[in-house]
């Protein structure tokens, strides 16, 4: 029996141990819930850095991890565009989801010549949770995966096609460095017309648990929340399009979350803020010496809220945040700078998105 105190395996594959030899190898998987699915997997190892990537249709999804150290990199695109879409979690603590053990079925089977046992992945004490399986070669290689449903019915299962076990350059399973530079995702996507009601400003503001301070220049805007116990959040998007950076750190963990695209006519909300609209609440307050209206910027929301008490030119000087998950907080400025800002200057300190505060190598 494998105890796993730290190992998540939800985007990379699981493995026994850190000594897993290089090796590539190719996969289809089957999604055989619903509609069927069925795409193409290549997995490359190299000590204990694992790049996988999958296609489905014109979509492709590229994961860069390392199981034993909580750390994993998503990223997606569509067809020949360059990737649009970013996801990065690194933890020292077990996940909700984390193998913390890996059970011998008894079981047997063979991927295309290669003779494997067949393992349960324990993850979660949750009744209604998925099984997940893995299938290991006799020197740790996962050739086979499948999850089912708890009461049996198979969700997914992955099968080997070809593997080899070769020698893998580090290069093969470092992420490309682009993607740890903020003017990748933060570039404008067009051009924006200078508004003539919401003016620049850099903007200091305390709650009960936090602090946070606020930059715009319409259409970008950076909120960095440090809270008292340590934990710092600092979100910088654009309120036009889908695009902007989310980071979290923590004594608990890092992630961080880019992306760049434009709104989807379809679903018309900004990934990046809790915004779904503005109504107006018909009640005033007051700050600094200054007035402002209070409105409603996530009508409809029932489990979240946000309600900023906004000056006639747009400067937040209270924002209640509600929620319901947990305590949210209430702001109020106390310090207002109207003055021209740079987008440079809401970009993330160095520190936040290095590779290395990650574990990342990167590749050109």
């Amino acid at each position: 029996m494998f105890a796993a105190g730290a190992g998540n395996a939800s985007e990379v594959p699981f493995a026994p141990t850190r000594d897993v030899p290089d090796y590539t190898a190719s996969m289809i998987v089957r999604n055989t819930y619903g509609e069927p699915k069925e795409m193409l997997r290549s997995v490359v190892h190299h000590k204990g850095w694992t790049r996988v990537e999958s296609v489905n249709g014109d979509q492709t999804t590229v994961s860069y991890g390392n199981f034993f150290d909580n750390t994993v990199l998503r990223m997606t695109k569509t067809g020949n565009e360059d990737f649009t879409w970013m996801s990065i979690e690194r933890t020292d603590r077990s996940l909700d989801l984390s193998v913390k053990q890996a059970k011998e079925t008894g079981e047997t089977d063979n991927q295309v010549g290669e003779a494997c046992n067949w393992r349960q992945l324990i993850r979660t004490s949750d009744a209604m949770s998925p099984l997940w399986f893995s299938c290991l070669s006799a020197d740790g290689i996962e050739v086979a995966e499948k999850v089912l449903f708890r009461e049996g019915k198979p969700m997914s299962d992955t099968q080997l096609v070809r593997l080899d076990r070769t020698a893998v350059a580090e290069s093969e399973v470092a992420p490309p460095k682009r993607l740890f530079d903020p003017w990748f995702w933060l570039k404008p996507l067009r051009d924006y017309p200078e508004p003539e009601a919401l003016v620049d400003f850099e903007a200091r503001m305390v709650g009960n648990w936090s602090e946070v301070r606020v930059l715009r220049h319409y259409p970008w805007r950076s909120e960095e929340r440090r809270e008292k116990g340590g934990s710092l959040k600092l979100t910088i998007w654009n309120e036009l399009e889908n695009q902007g950076i989310w980071i979290m750190s923590s004594k608990d963990g890092h992630s961080l979350h880019a992306a760049r695209a434009q709104l989807d006519p379809q679903h018309p909300y900004n990934t990046f803020q809790l915004k779904t609209g503005q109504v107006d609440l018909k009640r005033n307050g007051d700050a600094l010496g200054e007035t402002c209206s209070w409105f409603d910027m996530t009508p409809g929301l029932s489990d979240a809220g946000r309600h900023e008490c906004l000056t006639p030119d747009g400067i937040s000087l209270k924002i209640n945040i509600l929620s319901g998950w947990g305590h949210g907080d209430s702001y109020t400025a106390v310090e207002i700078k109207r003055r021209p800002v740079e987008l440079r200057e809401m970009l993330p300190p160095p520190g936040l998105i290095d590779p290395s505060s990650w574990g990342f190598s990167v590749s050109d």
